[in-house]
């Protein structure tokens, strides 16, 4: 009985263990998912699908990025200062009374601005023709220099062609008003319907008088500003800036400057003698500067002592007309009554032999005397 009675305790111990472990290794079964009403076949008969939960798929394995090298820094190369001149090396300019250069600048070759410290060194002269050097030169904080050049070409400024008139062209042109009298002088050109030129001295004053001439069709050019000899031929400054006065009042009676003009006395005068060769200097300059002088082939002899009356006046301008099939460009002064009275019968005369008076321009023939300085 004992016997038996230990065997049994032994098979329930043994048998035990195995039976737990089956229990513990055999796999779940995964909950049936409900079929939709859709999957219910025609004889009601459901048939249950066991869908399987979706593994989840493994992370891959995270890759540490490549490191980017640093790079080595650049050695900024050193050089001399850089000059830079803004419109090149060369430039070509039109000549002129004042040249402005074009500009310039400087670095370091760390980027920094020398400009200041440049220096500028030759000489253009910018109203005679001809090709200057500038130097311009810097020097940076270790003494390191650069120094470039600059050519300046002044040339000819550029020159309307002159056109020939028809035969029988007069060019009356008045010279050292406005005077008491060319208010007059404006009403008889424009009874007959005639054009002049007038060649103005400037501190006269009466750009009213300027104004009516110009507005009325007529040419206003330059003269003098003072007429003194002396100082106006002195040098060529001295001759700009009695010129440039003029311009200025004409430019207030008519809103523009004037390129045509008349030296005083002429081209040919010999009161300029005290400074030696300065009209055959002017001349040149004034006409490379764009500008047109007009002497005359004919004079009324109104300045001069021949002509006291306007008898005289007119004669003598008939006369010299005669002698000019071509054209015939007249000197008058309006400052002179015999003179401005003499225009009405001259114009006259004009009509009925068929002459045109016309004012002058830059495209109208010149005529220049033989210059004695």
């Amino acid at each position: 009985m004992k016997r038996s009675v230990c065997i049994v305790l032994f098979c329930v111990f043994l048998i035990l263990p195995l039976f737990f472990a089956c229990r513990v290794s055999q796999p779940e079964i995964a909950e049936a998912t409900p079929v939709p009403t859709e999957a219910i076949q025609a004889d009601d008969t459901v048939q249950s699908v066991i869908v399987p939960t979706p593994m989840e798929t493994p992370a891959l394995p995270t890759v540490p990025p490549t490191p980017t090298p640093t790079p080595e820094p650049t050695e900024i190369p050193v050089t001399d200062p850089v000059i830079t001149l803004i419109g090149g090396d060369t430039v070509q300019v039109e000549a002129d009374f004042g040249f402005s250069d074009p500009g310039y600048f400087a670095d370091d070759y760390l980027g920094n601005n020398l400009t200041s410290r440049m220096t500028v060194s030759g000489e253009v002269i910018p109203y005679k023709v001809g090709t200057y050097d500038i130097t311009y030169s810097v020097t940076d904080d270790d003494g390191r220099s650069t120094t470039v050049v600059r050519h300046v070409e002044v040339i000819p400024v550029e020159m309307p062609q002159i056109v020939m008139p028809p035969e029988k062209t007069v060019y009356l042109t008045f010279d050292d008003g406005p005077s008491a009298y060319t208010e007059k002088l404006l009403d008889v050109l424009k009874k007959h319907n005639a054009k002049a030129t007038f060649f103005i001295i400037g501190n006269k004053g009466r750009t009213d008088i300027i104004k009516r001439a110009y507005e009325e069709g007529h040419a206003i050019g330059v003269h003098t500003y003072t007429h003194e000899y002396k100082d106006i031929y002195k040098n060529e400054q001295a001759f700009f800036n009695d010129f440039w006065a003029t311009q200025e009042v004409i430019k207030e009676a008519t809103g523009s400057y004037t390129r045509i003009f008349r030296f005083p006395g002429g081209s040919a005068n010999t009161a300029s003698r005290r400074n030696k060769g300065i009209m055959t200097r002017l001349t040149k300059i004034m006409e490379d500067l764009g500008y047109r002088y007009f002497d005359w082939n004919v004079s009324s002899g109104d300045a001069s002592g021949e002509s006291y009356t306007s008898s005289d006046v007119k004669n003598r301008v008939v006369g010299g007309i005669k002698k000019h099939s071509d054209f015939a460009i007249v000197l008058q002064h309006d400052i002179h009554y015999q003179s401005v009275k003499a225009v009405d019968s001259i114009l006259t005369w004009g009509e009925e032999n068929g002459y045109t008076f016309l004012a002058l321009d830059l495209t109208s023939p010149i005529m220049h005397s033989e210059v004695q300085n």
